[in-house]
């Protein structure tokens, strides 16, 4: 009896304490008659759990990074969401389509369970008896692996995921888990892919051909300078559902481009970056030789410095392009300031403009003579200015840019504008002025 004595674990003589308040088992009290759940219609018992777990109604097409719903933790609200799956049939079946509609795998716990689980596995890695040592790093690609293998046992399951959110060291280190897993959701409409996919790495080659093949419904894609192959198989009626496309540093023919883009009919939203042999042409039309430059949405081009106002304005001379676009983002272009009223007034459904560029000079006297602003749609405006740091002087060339848009706004020209943002701490005060006079005619011509 002595020598089974040592052999006892010391922790079971210990006094266990009292027990942590966020584990502690909350009273349930007793309850009598009829559950009136039963009575609630799916959509109201949906509503409640959409409460419980709310990263579920995560319908975004942003990684997991930048796609987070809710302060609380993500991890303990599944598990609340899975736990009230097991009450009835019921909700069962309405936890189930929320379970898997927006699958997304977290790495921690970002509550204080994270530091109760990490000293379970540090005491469990130092026992006699444990034959695994899981690191805290492998555990999200665990649950890839355990996803993956739910989804090609039970094709029910499967076809109910349209959202994969990952980690993103998740899906940089386990591409195969990744694939196995896309390979069985034919409604998958986005996953977090990894950074290798968007420029052509060859380690992501078995990733594409699953998702191209089993995962017709793809809605957002990036391609990047690597791509060009990969993009060119768009013309060959792959993921024609497509509603985001991204494109940047890519070398590859106008012609290319504009047949790629004429295969997507419900693209929607398109940005183009860092793509200097881009210029006005892309949007002129060629009947019966190349597919016009499709309707949009949303237009974002960054660092095209060959796209000019003419340009644009060609695009909305089409009525189709004019009445849908209603997002436009002019980044490092060579789209001038003073150009813009050019085709602001004839994109009447802009709701949004955002332009950012460095001033190198001023405006000079022709501020007030230039026209303003003009739009009775646009509600967003972000008019980001700066002035190049080689200029040198008590005056910054952004100032005048600012003085324009100051004179806009005194002239009523943007109505319906209600958000406003820019780079100078001093607009608020420059608006309290009051609007400056137009310049006498006899006193232009004389300065020129």
């Amino acid at each position: 009896m002595g020598l089974l004595k040592h052999f006892r674990s010391k922790s079971h003589l210990r006094d266990p304490g009292p027990k942590s308040p966020d584990r502690a088992i909350p009273y349930m009290p007793a309850r009598y008659g009829r559950d009136f759940t039963t009575r609630l219609p799916d959509t109201i018992l949906e509503r409640i759990f959409t409460y419980v777990c709310p990263h579920t109604i995560d319908e975004t097409y942003e990684p997991s990074e930048r796609s987070q719903i809710g302060d609380g933790c993500m991890l303990c609200d599944l598990r609340g969401l899975a736990h009230s799956a097991q009450v009835s049939r019921k909700w069962y079946r309405v936890a189930q389509k929320l379970l898997y509609t927006s699958v997304r795998i977290d790495a921690v716990h970002y509550c204080a369970l994270e530091e109760e689980l990490a000293e379970r596995r540090r005491k469990a890695a130092k026992h006699f008896r444990s034959k695994s040592n899981v690191e805290a790093g492998e555990v999200p690609n665990i649950r890839l692996s355990l996803l993956a293998r739910t989804v090609r046992e039970s094709a029910t399951l499967a076809s109910q995921v349209l959202f994969l959110k990952v980690p993103y060291m998740t899906r940089e280190t386990s591409k195969g888990d990744l694939a196995r897993a896309v390979s069985a959701l034919p409604n998958l409409r986005y996953v977090d892919l990894p950074e290798g996919f968007f420029t052509g790495d060859p380690s992501c080659y078995p990733l594409r051909q699953e998702l191209q093949s089993r995962c017709p419904d793809i809605r957002k894609m990036s391609y990047r300078a690597g791509s060009e192959e990969a993009l060119e198989l768009l013309a060959q009626r792959y993921w024609q559902n497509l509603e985001m496309l991204e494109i940047s540093s890519l070398a590859i023919e106008p012609v290319t481009l504009r047949i790629v883009l004429g295969c997507l009919p419900t693209l929607h939203d398109l940005t183009l970056s860092d793509l200097d042999w881009i210029d006005d042409t892309i949007f002129h039309s060629s009947p019966g030789q190349l597919p016009d430059f499709p309707p949009l949405q949303t237009l974002k081009l960054e660092d095209t410095p060959r796209i000019t106002a003419e340009g644009i304005k060609t695009y909305l001379e089409a009525p189709h392009c004019r009445e849908n676009l209603a997002a436009l983002t002019l980044s490092s272009t060579g789209v001038l300031v003073q150009d813009i009223h050019t085709f602001l007034w004839s994109a009447s459904s802009l709701a949004e403009l955002s332009i950012s560029a460095i001033a190198h000079k001023s405006l000079g006297l022709a501020t007030t003579d230039l026209q303003p602003l003009t739009s009775i749609s646009l509600h967003t405006l972000h008019y980001e200015i700066t002035s190049s740091e080689d200029v040198h002087g008590l005056q910054k060339p952004a100032e005048s840019y600012y003085a324009y848009l100051a004179n806009s706004l005194h002239s009523n020209s943007l109505p319906g504008l209600t958000t406003l943002y820019v780079r100078d701490p001093q607009f608020p005060e420059l608006l309290l002025l009051p609007p400056m006079p137009p310049l006498p005619a006899s006193h232009t011509g004389s300065s020129s």
